[in-house]
């Protein structure tokens, strides 16, 4: 039997093909895997707040009289403004934590009290040479405030559920920070006036400047 003949009697096996459903498959599991590798911890473990409450809802929680606004932004005042709002404002922070994350996670719960006063609060200045510190609660009651009244209402909110909070102070302008034990050491930036910011995140032109820190 000559070669020609015997290579006749066997079919030739084609090469397999693999359909392009399996291949599409395998490429959503690849990045599923080096998503869960990079960011699944906080997306699993921590959800991200959705928010339902708006100002008109946690107002009920605010007593009818407040103290008169500080003319001054010392750290101990800050501190004596803090405190005499404190119990209201758990009321308040206990609220929002509560309505927009299913489970008691801190993560959860710090940024939706971020997101809360960034999308809530306005933005109002005020006059020049006449800087006023409010208490936290009048700026839930009237929904404006200037920087440095946004900031003091993150640090009350953010302490009201137990995580350490400060003011950041650059030239001309203020901040919250906030450290929360699941990020370990970190202090995470909680910018109330740039209403496109998300949780950690600060304008460059902010970030570059020289900063001072009042913990509260």
């Amino acid at each position: 039997m000559d070669k020609d003949h015997f290579e006749s009697l066997f079919e030739p096996i084609e090469p397999k093909k693999h359909s392009p459903f399996y291949r599409f498959v395998a490429v959503l599991a690849i990045i599923a895997l080096i998503f869960l590798s990079v960011r699944g911890y906080f997306y699993l473990f921590h959800p991200e707040p959705r928010m339902k409450l708006a100002l008109a809802d946690v107002q009920k929680f605010l007593p009818s009289d407040f103290e008169e606004p500080f003319t001054s932004h010392r750290p101990e005042q800050v501190r004596e403004v803090v405190l005499s709002a404190s119990d209201s404002i758990k009321q308040v922070a206990n609220a929002i934590a509560a309505s927009s994350c299913r489970t008691a996670d801190t993560v959860c719960q710090s940024k939706a009290l971020y997101y809360f006063v960034r999308d809530q609060i306005t933005y109002v200045s005020d006059p020049r040479f006449h800087d006023q510190l409010e208490n936290p609660l009048t700026v839930l009651k009237t929904g404006g405030a200037d920087c440095e009244d946004m900031a003091v209402l993150l640090v009350a909110l953010q302490k009201a559920i137990g995580n350490q909070a400060r003011l950041v102070f650059v030239p001309g302008h203020a901040y919250a920070q906030v450290k929360i034990p699941q990020y370990k050491d970190k202090w995470l930036n909680m910018e109330g006036t740039c209403k496109t910011c998300t949780f950690n995140e600060v304008p460059t032109d902010t970030l570059m400047q020289k900063k001072t820190f009042a913990e509260i």
